[in-house]
């Protein structure tokens, strides 16, 4: 009897349409890098002195998709949280959609991050510092600079007519996808495009991304990160659908809040939530 090769049995009993977007995968994409980074302090170590441009540091905790909850308004997802033996906080995004990189996420990414950093009667001299750091996937501000840094300043000037920092210890940069030059960084990005470990520079990402692409194990794991994102992308995409029925049910004025928040099995209060922001835009 000839023996069973388990590799291509594992593979056969994968559902062909998820093991193709398992294959597609980039480590641009949320899915491959939630498991490439989890729980990797090396990786995560390798990452951030590439983007730093620094030796200096060393990462001393690293998690993927931290679930920051606010009792009183939104709560937040973060890609990859980290912090070096100098007590620095790293918060590093994948955005692939401009959109969601504007300033005001990154305000409230700093509040979150801020708002679970102190304890009771902490002073805040005692707040960390903290990098937020967005990859994007394309050149946001289409100026061609691998790094884009957000600089504080105040209309105070020192003797050589130069702005005063408003150093508040949290730095900001936006990392551009596109950029391909001959360094550290250039690389990097290559290697967060491609979907083939075998194109990558560096070996230290190759070998996971070739792990969760090609060892059975851990391309099971893989396909069943892969579905579990969709079940959330289809559950996101139909509250959105929801949220956006509700809206103009709201501006037409046929129903109730009541009526439209059982309609659209949507909580009353966020129907309500709704319905102010409707009136005030008027």
């Amino acid at each position: 009897m000839s023996k069973v090769n388990t590799f291509e049995t594992v593979f056969d009993n994968i559902d062909p349409e998820v093991l193709k977007r398992v294959q597609s995968l980039r480590l641009i994409d949320d899915d491959l890098m939630t498991v490439v980074f989890s729980g990797d302090k090396k990786a995560t170590d390798f990452l951030i002195k590439i983007l730093l441009n620094r030796n200096d540091l060393t990462v001393t905790k690293s998690m993927t998709q931290v679930q920051k909850h606010n009792l009183f308004g939104r709560s937040v997802k973060l890609d990859i949280v980290a912090e070096d033996i100098f007590k620095t906080e790293y918060n590093i995004e994948i955005q692939r959609a401009g959109k969601g990189a504007g300033a005001r996420r990154v305000r409230y990414h700093q509040a979150m991050l801020d708002s679970h950093t102190l304890k009771k009667k902490d002073d805040f001299k005692e707040l960390p510092n903290l990098y937020i750091i967005f990859i994007l996937e394309h050149d946001l501000f289409k100026k061609g600079y691998p790094i884009y840094y957000v600089n504080k300043t105040m209309n105070v000037t020192d003797d050589k007519g130069h702005c005063l920092p408003f150093d508040d210890g949290c730095n900001i940069m936006y990392i551009n996808g596109d950029y391909r030059g001959n360094d550290a960084l250039g690389k990097l990005m290559h290697d967060f495009s491609t979907p083939n470990a075998d194109e990558m520079y560096y070996n230290t990402l190759a070998q996971k991304v070739k792990y969760h692409k090609q060892n059975s194990k851990g391309v099971q794991n893989m396909c069943k990160v892969v579905e579990e994102y969709g079940d959330e992308r289809a559950a996101q995409a139909a509250y959105q659908k929801s949220i956006e029925a509700a809206i103009n049910l709201l501006n037409m004025k046929v129903l109730t809040p009541e009526q439209i928040a059982q309609a659209q099995d949507l909580p009353l209060e966020k129907v309500l939530e709704l319905q102010k922001e409707v009136i005030q835009k008027g």
